[in-house]
């Protein structure tokens, strides 16, 4: 018998969390509403101005094969950050780095660090420094405090942009989420 990947399960609630279904459970491709700032369409968060490529192979194949392809190109697209991390936070930021990028998540998690007291830069680079930071702070009270660095980020988008604002509760959301699906209970 064949081990699951924690990872693919993992993606798999990602696509869940940014995919829209049909009546039948299919993967859907819709509309991206206006100052979203990933293009003009997506499917599961695979949108064609960031991912062009991998949208258009993934709207291409039938709609019961969807989900299942989103979920292996998010892991594999996420796995250059995840991979570097301690077991224990590789769901979560596979999650949070598909969502706001490499770059954004590690400058979360390099936040994240700052706030508790742990000091590195925020380059949005995973060095060996960031590394290292990582694990001197207790896993769970790190994740919060990425959530809480990403909340802070999203809150002042929309503070200095008021069309960011309609995307705030699905953020909020989507933050919660991940909290009580990966937060190292």
């Amino acid at each position: 018998m064949s081990e699951v990947d924690p990872l693919l399960l993992a993606a798999m609630e990602t696509v869940k969390f940014e995919g829209r279904f049909d009546h039948n459970g299919n993967l859907t491709i819709y509309k991206l509403p206006d100052g979203d700032g990933g293009g003009s369409y997506e499917i599961a968060g695979i949108n064609n101005k960031y991912h062009p490529e991998e949208f258009k192979r993934i709207s291409s194949l039938p709609a019961q094969e969807r989900a299942k392809e989103a979920a292996r190109y998010i892991k594999e697209y996420t796995n250059p950050l995840v991979s570097k991390l301690p077991k224990v936070m590789q769901a979560f930021i596979q999650d949070l780095s598909f969502n706001r990028g490499m770059g954004g998540a590690t400058k979360f998690i390099q936040k994240g660090l700052n706030s508790l007291g742990v000091k590195v830069v925020v380059d949005g680079k995973i060095g060996p420094k960031t590394l290292e930071a990582i694990s001197k702070v207790h896993p769970r009270a790190l994740l919060q405090a990425i959530s809480n660095a990403q909340l802070d980020y999203e809150y002042e988008l929309a503070y200095n942009n008021s069309s960011r604002k309609k995307f705030i509760a699905g953020l909020e959301n989507r933050i919660r989420n991940r909290q009580a699906i990966w937060g190292v209970g």
